[in-house]
């Protein structure tokens, strides 16, 4: 039923309730709707004493039945003491706090010059134009990974500088500490030792402070971004990203014949000598099953990408924001043929709900209620029932969104964690040995980056989640060398999927006393206290 309050009370109650249908109306979405006032010094009295005075205005002009049994209800109810309403308290809390001190930083008047310093030049004023920044990839590619901002503008002077002692310490905000790796209490020589990073790859999974401290309770975030902060606690996690950053920069998963084959085909330089490579057949004496299967796959994304940029004047591609639709149209391709071309997972798209968070909800809070959490992608292993990997799309191609992308950061390594205890509650009694090999897969994208990362046990309570691959969509033919790591970053995801179900057999063996297990079994490990 459509129904909304008598337009006298237009001016007397908040606009929130004609800006909402009645059904919806609940404290917590009020105070969302009031937030930037809430944040402009608002007072928690005064946004609760306006929510439930709207109520009683509203319930006094004698609505229909449902709507005036909602809203007694609601009355009736000890709202402001819901674990929502409190939550958005302390989150207020927070971000009240965290606007203080970067004020503070901001009106320093040394901030702006010491950023600028070492940094080389703002982010803001990086180059915007579509084009120009496909062929600034193709310049600072080669073999290293892509960088398309910060840009290395004057990198060399900076670092010289910086060794002799010549900049001062600098305090970095929160909100850049999260983006540009680095870590608000750094001290000068932490900055020497580090310089590097200040130069890290844009468009990565990141996390505030303030979030990784809570998430480490559940999940160690290895992310490449997070480098300096985990080298002083979990030294281990950060020589696993630097294996992994060696791996993909000698292009192990992709293998010798595919190499071979993807370096003259994606050194076309024109449409039709893209095709003509495309054509021939992959040529090697020893040829694996696997590799003519991922042949396919990579032929066909590239034969995509050619018809989508054949007709175009320039060979490219237009950039958008569309998170959707760059998940359909590019995204999907490769993920969808992996699919059928191995067979041994079933991948959903847009808004997949995820019956693994639900599932390790029921088991710790059995009388709870289940939240509904949906994923841009979920992949299900087809032969076991077991969801395998999740991803989250932060926004399209054209522009970073920050605040999204923390949001996915954060969602994204919480469920990767519930997919792999909703897995391995089904082998409680195998060995931890063959527990700790168990993977899972998330994926963010953040512009036109896909980031993968994996997913296993660490420590007792604790799982780890550990950036793998990395690799940007190319959205021109001038840049079509990007394949390369989007190629070596599928196989090695096709890797993990099959290896995956060989660990998977072995802990069925192992649960079910088909093979006798003579070292300590997960559920014991999984319970110590650290």
């Amino acid at each position: 039923m459509n129904w909304v309050p008598p337009e006298q009370l237009k001016n007397i109650i908040d606009n929130y309730f004609f800006a909402n249908t009645w059904y919806d109306w609940c404290l917590v979405e009020f105070l969302e709707f009031k937030r930037s006032e809430v944040l402009a010094g608002l007072l928690k009295v005064s946004v609760h004493h306006s929510y439930k005075k709207g109520l009683q205005l509203i319930l006094e002009s004698k609505p229909p039945d449902d709507v005036s049994f909602a809203i007694m209800k609601q009355l009736t109810q000890k709202i402001t003491e819901s674990e929502e309403v409190k939550m958005f308290w302390k989150t207020i809390t927070a971000e009240k706090k965290y606007k203080e001190q970067l004020d503070i930083i901001r009106t320093s008047a040394s901030f702006e010059s010491d950023i600028l310093k070492i940094r080389g030049k703002r982010v803001s004023e990086e180059i915007d134009d579509v084009a120009q920044r496909d062929v600034k990839r193709v310049e600072l590619g080669n073999d290293n990974e892509d960088i398309s901002t910060p840009t290395r503008i004057k990198f060399e002077a900076q670092s010289e500088k910086i060794e002799n002692g010549e900049y001062e310490e600098v305090e970095i905000d929160k909100e850049q500490t999260a983006f540009w790796s680095d870590n608000n209490k750094q001290t000068n020589n932490q900055i020497k030792d580090h310089k590097l990073e200040l130069f890290s790859t844009p468009h990565k999974p990141i996390l505030t402070p303030y979030k990784f401290s809570i998430i480490s309770s559940k999940v160690i975030p290895g992310f490449k971004s997070l480098k300096s902060t985990l080298n002083i606690r979990y030294p281990e996690i950060v020589n696993e990203i630097e294996i992994y950053e060696k791996e993909q920069k000698r292009l192990t998963s992709l293998g010798t014949t595919l190499t071979v084959w993807l370096r003259k085909t994606l050194s076309s330089s024109t449409p039709e000598e893209l095709y003509e490579c495309l054509m021939q057949k992959l040529q090697d004496e020893n040829i694996t099953d696997r590799d003519k299967k991922l042949h396919e796959i990579f032929e066909l994304t590239l034969r995509e990408f050619y018809l989508m940029i054949k007709y175009n004047p320039k060979h490219a591609l237009i950039r958008h924001n569309s998170e959707r639709k760059f998940l359909v149209e590019r995204v999907s391709t490769p993920f969808k043929l992996v699919e059928y071309v191995f067979g041994t997972i079933i991948t959903y798209w847009i808004e997949k709900e995820i019956m693994s968070t639900k599932a390790t909800e029921f088991v710790d809070d059995p009388i709870g209620d289940p939240v509904s959490k949906k994923a841009d992608a979920l992949a299900t292993d087809l032969t076991y029932n077991l969801d395998v990997m999740n991803m989250e799309s932060s926004g399209g191609p054209f522009q970073q969104d920050r605040k999204h992308t923390l949001e996915d950061s954060e969602k994204i390594s919480n469920t990767g964690v519930n997919i792999l205890l909703t897995s391995l509650r089904k082998y409680l009694c195998a060995s931890v040995e063959t527990a700790k090999k168990l993977k899972t897969y998330n994926i963010q994208i953040v512009e036109d980056r896909i980031t993968l990362m994996e997913v296993s046990l660490y420590k007792p309570r604790i799982c780890k989640e550990i950036e793998v691959r990395s690799a940007v969509f190319p959205f021109a033919l001038s840049s079509i060398g990007e394949y390369m790591r989007i190629f070596e970053l599928i196989s090695y995801y096709v890797d993990g999927l099959l290896k995956r179900q060989e660990v998977i057999r072995e802990l069925s063996k192992e649960s079910n006393g088909v093979k006798e297990v003579t070292s300590e079994i997960f559920s014991d490990w999984w319970s110590k206290t650290l």
